[in-house]
């Protein structure tokens, strides 16, 4: 509940009673001094039991009898479909409208900035500073005891100046805890804003100069400025440029308190959070899970509630009425229907009909019709006061077949070039040509303005296509999600997401022949991400894209346009514009540590001034990046390159050593030949074009590939060491023992011989006997170990 709505008069309050100015504190503040009076223990837990929330205008339900739970510390992202009720739990709970909840926690519902002619004119370090309810009230409570300290009832009580003395003590002691003096939050939030992109000059601006982006920023830093216990985020990274998004992780990371994060950034969930509560039928549900393997689960989890709901409706097909099992299958039927109709509007919710054929000279092809061609373009806002957005003349030419996409910082001029293009601004220098004869569809980041809060999604339709059927016009609302339940409904009530879907409706009721989107991921949940990626890639016309979303722009278009202060540049791919756009890029491919705070200083947009210095050191830096992502990549491929010579190296080699093997075997040859895991010596006894026959010393007759024999053994008897066996064995003359092995040995007869065996013991005296499986004797020796027995010699120290 906002403070001000709270405020009694400054007449009311005697400032020598705290229990009256408290009465100026936001709601949660005013119930933790009541709590502390009372000595009331305060906790962060939520749990608020048997939670109800109904639509706007009480027409529909959002939760029946759920629970809603928040733990303290909690990094939790809430996950539903586009008008579950997201954008409704976060107001109901900001607005103090959830019975049960903890009314003593500082919740702030952070959110992009909407549009408001007073507050438009305020700047952006006044904006961020004046953001904190409980450090405004304390600064009215301040004023109103040092003027009491003036009058003259204080100055004539000295019980009285006592009093407001130790209040305005107090006082100044609680604004510590709230960035203190107006010098310290000046400083404060001066930090977050540098960090931000924003320098002197553009903490100064008036939020009404700033892009979407830098709005959004502005948002933003108010948000940690406030740093509430329970922090709101809804689609905090809409409009935000990469470094930004980099830095609102970092703040994610290192929150102290707890967050609700509702976002269409896949990369964001993955990285941040560690649980989720899911929005689905009517309930809340929560998964102690990192947002991937939440999907897992989710997944694995509906596929066996479809199985289990599939059987049992198999088995009840036709279950009478009175049964009461029949109540049970109703519910069945009716999440199969929703959950088939939600997959059904998924694939067809953002659909782009073929436009019609534009007349071509003859020998062009459709996809070569020029739409619009730019010629030498310079453009400034007021070019006596504000500096050129596009100083360097431009030249670009959109085609039927384009399929660009535009990258670049928050208010380097990515939507001033998409406004330029489509008329709504006219160019400083220069000349824009259009096609006489094309449909522009036009998304742009706040085309929702357009729409009349007090109309509803069917008025606002007839009202922009008179003359089209209405029926024609409520069945193209359904295909974007905007169905019979919600359509009348006025529009000032649809969330975010729905009102996107109204704008995208209207636009692709007209098939249009160009396609412009800037930024329209924007309230979108993931599911209806993937379905407009999945529309946008079947449209056969022109397309021009601006968005943040990476994985959006690489699977939708064919070429890039990198925007930054003083350049102008296209390239084919993805990577080789990222590079030219932002100096940190490639240190975040390669899996780096980023500093997000030089990631922005260096990558700055319309939050700072450019000097032809600073575009000269950012060109500089671009360059070099550019250059050693270049090297980088020689490397690769000269390294892929020398592996591939190397196996073809290896596969001549191979292939002359076969080639040199003898194949001319005779009747008679003597050779080697691999038999049973050994090159033994064998005899060739017969030669056909089949192959080779020979025979084995134990006369076997086998036949093999005439290039399998060897003239010579691969495998040579060792250098003779008088060694036994095929393993080690060791035996001496005097007193040292016969080798191991597995075949037949005899000890060595003279001094450091070795003897292997396994049946027969040395015959030198005092030696030991090998290993063996048969009795063995020894002269004045030892009996050899085995598994038969073995008998001492001529002494006692014979052993097993």
């Amino acid at each position: 509940i906002s403070p001000l709505n709270n405020m009694s008069k400054p007449g009311a309050i005697d400032w020598a009673k705290p229990e009256t100015y408290v009465s100026l504190y936001p709601a949660y503040r005013k119930e933790q001094v009541r709590m502390d009076n009372a000595k009331i223990t305060r906790t962060n837990v939520v749990e608020v039991k048997d939670f109800n929330l109904k639509t706007p205008f009480g027409t529909g339900d959002i939760f029946v009898n759920t629970n809603l739970t928040i733990q303290p510390n909690k990094r939790c992202a809430v996950f539903g479909v586009n008008g579950s009720g997201k954008t409704c739990l976060f107001e109901a709970i900001a607005n103090g409208e959830v019975m049960g909840f903890p009314g003593h926690l500082h919740v702030h519902h952070m959110k992009e900035l909407e549009h408001d002619a007073k507050k438009d004119e305020m700047s952006v370090i006044d904006t961020v500073t004046g953001s904190h309810e409980y450090r405004n009230a304390l600064k009215k409570v301040e004023a109103g005891i040092e003027k009491a300290m003036e009058g003259e009832a204080a100055k004539a009580d000295e019980a009285l100046m006592a009093t407001l003395t130790k209040n305005l003590s107090d006082i100044r002691k609680a604004k510590i805890a709230v960035h203190g003096e107006e010098a310290t939050a000046i400083k404060d939030a001066t930090q977050m804003l540098r960090v931000l992109g924003f320098d002197e000059e553009g903490e100064k601006a008036t939020l009404s100069s700033l892009s979407g982006g830098l709005r959004m920023r502005v948002a933003l830093a108010c948000a940690f400025f406030i740093n509430p216990d329970l922090l709101l985020l809804d689609e905090p990274t809409n409009h935000l440029d990469l470094p930004s998004v980099l830095w609102l992780e970092n703040k994610l990371r290192a929150y102290k308190g707890s967050f609700l994060l509702v976002t269409h950034d896949r990369t964001l969930l993955e990285n941040v959070v560690s649980s989720v509560m899911l929005i689905q039928d009517l309930k809340l549900v929560n998964y102690q899970s990192e947002f991937k393997k939440f999907e897992r689960e989710k997944e694995n989890e509906d596929r066996a509630r479809e199985k289990k709901t599939e059987e049992f409706l198999r088995v009840h097909k036709n279950i009478d009425p009175s049964n009461p099992k029949y109540k049970v299958k109703r519910n069945y039927e009716l999440w199969m229907e929703r959950r088939q109709e939600r997959k059904v509007l998924l694939e067809g919710k953002f659909t782009f009909a073929t436009p019609t054929p534009l007349v071509a000279e003859e020998g062009v092809d459709q996809k070569d019709i020029s739409l619009i061609k730019i010629e030498d373009l310079k453009f400034s806002y007021n070019p006596e006061t504000l500096p050129f957005i596009f100083k360097n003349p431009i030249n670009y030419e959109i085609k039927t077949g384009t399929r660009v996409g535009i990258m670049g910082p928050n208010g380097a001029g990515k939507s001033t070039l998409l406004k330029l293009i489509t008329g709504k601004l006219t160019p400083t220098e220069g000349t824009i040509t259009h096609h006489p004869d094309f449909v522009t569809a036009y998304f742009g980041q706040h085309s929702t303005k357009e729409l009349d809060l007090e109309s509803s999604a069917i008025g606002f339709m007839k009202w922009k296509f008179p003359e089209a059927n209405p029926g024609a016009l409520r069945a193209h609302l359904a295909k974007t999600s905007i169905g019979e339940s919600v359509v009348e409904t006025r529009i000032k009530n649809l969330s975010f997401s729905q009102r996107s879907c109204v704008i995208f409706a209207a636009l692709t009721f007209v098939p249009p022949h160009l396609l412009i989107m800037d930024e329209p991921t924007n309230f979108l949940d993931l599911e209806s991400v993937d379905s407009l990626i999945g529309a946008v890639n079947k449209f056969s016309g022109a397309v021009v894209i601006v968005t943040h979303n990476r994985d959006f722009l690489k699977r939708t278009v064919q070429s890039f346009l990198s925007i930054i202060p003083g350049a102008f540049l296209e390239f084919e791919t993805m990577k080789e514009a990222e590079r030219a756009t932002y100096s940190f890029i490639t240190a975040l491919e390669q899996g780096e540590q980023v500093d997000f705070q030089t990631a922005i200083q260096e990558n700055r947009g319309g939050g700072a001034q450019h000097t032809d210095e600073d575009q000269r050191i950012r060109a500089a830096k671009l360059a070099a990046q550019q250059a050693r992502a270049e090297a980088e990549a020689e490397a690769k491929e000269k390294e892929r390159l020398r592996l591939i010579k190397e196996e073809e190296d290896k596969e001549k080699a191979r292939i002359a050593k076969r080639n040199a093997l003898k194949d001319d075997w005779v009747v008679g040859d003597k050779c080697w030949a691999c038999h049973k895991g050994k090159w033994i010596e064998v005899e060739v006894c017969r030669v056909n074009p089949m192959g080779v026959t020979y025979k084995t010393p134990t006369n076997e007759m086998i036949m093999t590939d005439a290039k399998k024999l060897r003239e010579d053994n691969p495998q040579p008897a060792k250098p003779a060491n008088n060694n036994g066996g095929n393993n080690r064995g060791r035996g001496k003359n005097n007193n040292n023992r016969g080798g191991r092995g597995n075949g037949r040995g005899r000890g060595g007869n003279s001094n450091n011989s070795r003897g292997g065996g396994n049946n027969r013991n040395n015959n030198n005296n005092n030696s030991r006997g090998g290993y063996g499986n048969s009795q063995q004797k020894s002269n004045g020796g030892r009996g050899g170990r085995g598994r038969g027995r073995g008998r001492g010699g001529n002494t006692n120290a014979a052993r097993n």
